[in-house]
């Protein structure tokens, strides 16, 4: 019991740090989380997270108990940890997909966000949530009477829910990246080199400076240069932690995986890739509002407005400009 106990406790912590990085994130981004389909399910996510931690400590405080005569027990934890990781691990391509369609359908983002989307996003939220759930107790093999025990209650959590789907996802995002950066690495390079660091007020930013030649007609390459920049500038510490966890196959607690800051993570992701495929020319470019509180998207000067005030330059300085 003493085992079981201490397994429980560590649970609760690894639960407890989860639900306060969850709502930290959200709350420090809060003007973007309500303006996109995954802001909403990040929403979704954070309260649920912390509607399980307040269930696992009433049922942990209380220990034995009856609820309109069914009787609650310690291992109940186990049982409703099995069924949250389940359902939380199938999740990550559904939600990955649905937002970069989100995306594709809504860019460039300049309209506010309407009643009948936001309705929209509440039905998608609802029918992913059930339908996820449905899949466990329907689909899967999960089977509640298999984890009857103690000893099963913690042989089902350990081999069966380790299968998640984030693995798969950050290699592939991992693999695009590093595609992209092969792809770039002169342009990496130039902009590297031109590196300067200022302080404004209260804010340190960033600066990359890249030499445009215009003469090659707007191509779709520097672009793609200045979103990667963009995007690796800001979440680079992420990226390598991805890397090492990939790289050396680091077991991560499967009911931790799917939270906030991966979710914002796969967000900036979209987005540059959104951004790229439907703005490959750079004077099409729009100035637009963004649903991302980490990347910053900026292009100093506005490539509109180089074409409009440069007709017959031949090359132009563009700054890209990262704020964290």
């Amino acid at each position: 019991m003493d085992v079981v106990t201490e397994n429980i406790s560590s649970i609760q912590l690894a639960l407890g740090v989860k639900a306060l990085l969850n709502l930290s994130v959200i709350g420090l981004n809060w003007q973007v989380m309500h303006k996109s389909f995954m802001g909403y399910f990040c929403i979704s996510l954070a309260f649920l997270d912390l509607v399980q931690i307040v269930n696992t400590s009433i049922i942990y405080w209380f220990t034995n108990f009856a609820i309109l005569g069914f009787h609650i027990t310690i291992y109940h934890i186990y049982l409703l940890l099995q069924i949250s990781t389940l359902t939380y691990s199938i999740l990550h391509w559904p939600i990955f997909i649905i937002a970069g369609l989100d995306y594709y359908w809504t860019f460039p983002f300049s309209k506010p966000l309407s009643l009948t989307r936001k309705a929209v996003y509440a039905a998608s939220l609802a029918l992913v949530w059930i339908s996820a759930v449905m899949y466990v107790f329907f689909i899967s093999d999960y089977d509640s009477e298999d984890s009857s025990s103690p000893v099963e209650h913690h042989s089902f959590f350990k081999y069966k829910v380790i299968k998640s789907q984030c693995a798969s996802l950050s290699l592939v995002v991992l693999a695009v990246i590093t595609c992209v950066v092969i792809y770039c690495r002169s342009g990496f390079l130039s902009l590297f080199k031109s590196f300067r660091g200022e302080s404004y007020t209260e804010e340190s930013s960033s600066f990359f400076f890249y030499n445009l030649d215009l003469d090659e007609g707007y191509l779709k390459k520097p672009i793609l240069t200045y979103i990667a920049v963009c995007f690796i500038g800001t979440w680079f510490p992420f990226v390598c932690l991805q890397s090492v966890i990939m790289v050396f196959r680091i077991d991560v607690l499967p009911y931790l995986e799917l939270n906030v800051p991966w979710l914002c993570f796969l967000n900036s992701f979209l987005i540059g890739a959104v951004y790229w495929h439907l703005n490959q020319d750079i004077a099409g470019l729009k100035h637009c509002e963004i649903p991302d509180g980490f990347c910053n998207w900026i292009f100093s000067p506005n490539p509109d407005c180089i074409k409009k005030a440069l007709p017959d330059a031949t090359s132009v300085t563009v700054a890209i400009i990262i704020t964290p």
